[in-house]
């Protein structure tokens, strides 16, 4: 219904814009580059007046879908997807490589609403929704990321589910979203590392490099607590960052 409406509105624009040209500027009634000209200034706050609508419009579309997603998040991560064993129950020897539930659906979701736009509008709109989308969906998985507890069995999938997300955001070809979500790619490395290996842990903490100058250490840093091995390695960790670069004089 969005759409058909806005469709609607370039349709009025564009016959505003012949009659504007042909029956005003081309009988010499109106100067278009008078800008002092009242048919002028008229013109241009229409112009403002639908792209604010516009805009509106895109924006209260992808609260609301970012409410579902993050609803979805709420509702369907399992403990266990991310922390096999959590609840008690024996895991199974067999690892589970595949994305959870939670991310496909999130996908399908974003996936068949971006997908929506695709031939019913023009390119720099739909490139305007889908890098709004894509930036959304980068902060609400950190905001969901940061609700889990993340073993290194449990890992595995949260890499899938990171992967899936990247490959989704690749579709909508924006190269600016691609390196937020491969900075996801590589944060979900941290949950990896074995808790013997503390002092590369923290070298992975501390390089930002590694993500694209997206996250700071001190955000790296908020992540890694959500480790379930996380108070066992704790002080090795911090021991390592402190002392990373020091000289003894």
């Amino acid at each position: 219904m969005f759409l058909e409406l806005v469709s609607v509105g370039d349709l009025i624009q564009q016959m505003l814009d012949v009659f504007y040209e042909q029956e005003l500027v081309a009988t010499k009634l109106t100067d278009r580059n008078d800008f002092l000209n009242p048919t002028v200034k008229e013109k241009k706050r229409f112009e403002q007046m639908l792209d604010e609508r516009v805009a509106a419009g895109l924006n209260k579309g992808i609260e609301v879908l970012m409410a579902e997603v993050e609803f979805i998040c709420a509702t369907t991560q399992n403990v266990e997807d991310f922390n096999p064993g959590a609840t008690g129950i024996a895991i199974s020897k067999l690892v589970d490589v595949n994305p959870t539930n939670t991310a496909v659906w999130v996908v399908d979701v974003v996936s068949a609403h971006t997908k929506m736009l695709v031939g019913s509008t023009d390119k720099n709109m739909l490139d305007v929704f889908n890098q709004e989308v894509g930036l959304r969906l980068y902060a609400t998985l950190c905001k969901h990321l940061k609700r889990q507890r993340i073993s290194v069995a449990g890992s595995i999938r949260l890499i899938s589910d990171m992967n899936l997300y990247f490959n989704f955001i690749q579709t909508l070809k924006n190269q600016d979203l691609l390196q937020y979500f491969s900075a996801l790619r590589e944060l979900a490395q941290i949950y990896l590392i074995s808790p013997a290996d503390a002092k590369e842990l923290a070298a992975i903490i501390a390089d930002t490099e590694r993500f694209h100058g997206i996250f700071r250490a001190e955000e790296v840093y908020e992540f890694a607590e959500r480790r379930a091995d996380w108070y066992q390695v704790k002080n090795r960790v911090e021991k390592a960052m402190y002392g990373y670069g020091c000289l003894v004089m």
